[in-house]
């Protein structure tokens, strides 16, 4: 069966979710909406720099839900609950890789997308590296270990390799810091507390309470990475904490710590392992260092694209399972196993 697909914006994660899209034996990219006026008309692949396809990217939405599509692959820096729900109403799956479950956007929000997927009879996923795919291999690694007591995920990034790293901007990197940044944290960063949920209803672990904790590093000296100018005395890292706590136990059961740093020499300085490590307390003891190393690594473009490849195909791989599942808000908890697909070399 083939499942008929619009990418949702062709950014950096778009364009190589539109790779993974026209790789894929089970896919048909049809359409692909245009974020921004001078996008609208072009040919998605050449605004994926894959040459022509014949199919260009649009800026209306109604011209695109009329495509027939089985699935949008959303992948914008910043989701747009209105446009989900409309393209959930409009009977299209939507998978995100900047979406978990909701709950963090509120009540309202959360119910106003479960009626949007049940009104139109689909389901909404999201995914990515993480969050998204790695917290799910940590919460699997709890299936070897009698009695786990903890599952600790930590992910540790230099983003002086990241080429959109201005998107910290609205986490207060390049600012003097501040109260407001924290709050900022929390809001722009909920989909991070979600994995909690995830992790917890695969793992069974009853939440009596959550903890949210926020460190930062400060450079001492003027630096500037991809024309993102952070100057001296500001925030150029920060080291963010999400814990879930079950009744009588005093240590977090489920933690996730997130360290980015913008570069070498920041204050503090903490140690960056450039990957993920995931660590189950139990009988016997588990950890796993997962990291990733481009197929050529040739250039530092090599490996900022390879950020991008990792954040779209747990993406895109989930599309056929997603486009069979029930409908409503859809987590790793709750759908059947998702797989990457075998593609002979050519």
């Amino acid at each position: 069966m083939t499942f008929k697909v619009i990418q949702w914006t062709t950014g950096f994660v778009g364009r190589e979710a539109v790779k993974g899209i026209l790789a894929h034996p089970e896919l048909e990219l049809v359409g692909a909406y245009a974020w921004s006026p001078e996008k609208d008309g072009q040919d998605i692949g050449e605004l994926c720099g894959i040459g022509r396809l014949g199919i260009n990217a649009s800026s209306d939405i109604d011209a695109l839900l009329a495509l027939g599509a089985d699935c949008v692959c959303y992948t914008p820096n910043h989701p747009d609950i209105d446009v989900v729900c409309r393209l959930l109403e409009g009977g299209v799956n939507v998978v995100a890789s900047n979406l978990t479950n909701i709950r963090t956007a509120g009540d309202e929000a959360r119910t106003r997308v479960e009626n949007a997927a049940r009104a139109g009879g689909v389901s909404l996923f999201g995914s990515g590296i993480f969050p998204g795919f790695a917290n799910y291999i940590a919460a699997n690694m709890a299936t070897v270990s009698q009695n786990f007591r903890r599952v600790r995920f930590l992910e540790s990034v230099d983003a002086s390799h990241y080429h959109a790293i201005r998107n910290y901007e609205n986490l207060g990197w390049g600012q003097k810091p501040d109260p407001r940044w924290e709050q900022a944290s929390r809001d722009v960063l909920g989909f991070y507390d979600e994995c909690l949920d995830v992790m917890a209803a695969m793992l069974k672990v009853p939440i009596r309470e959550r903890r949210f904790s926020l460190e930062w590093a400060i450079t001492p000296n003027d630096r500037e990475y991809f024309g993102f100018e952070m100057p001296a005395g500001t925030i150029a890292g920060q080291k963010t904490k999400w814990q879930a706590f079950t009744e009588g136990e005093q240590e977090a059961v489920l933690e996730l710590d997130v360290c980015w740093a913008a570069g070498p020499g920041l204050e503090p300085e903490w140690p960056i392992h450039h990957g993920y490590t995931m660590e189950v307390e139990g009988n016997p003891n588990v950890q796993t260092r997962v990291r990733f190393r481009p197929q050529k690594a040739e250039r530092i473009e090599d490996f900022i694209d390879m950020a991008n490849v990792v954040t779209a195909m747990p993406v895109v791989s989930s599309i056929p399972t997603v486009c069979g599942a029930p409908a409503g808000i859809r987590t790793y908890a709750d759908l059947p196993l998702i797989t990457g697909h075998y593609v002979p070399s050519i």
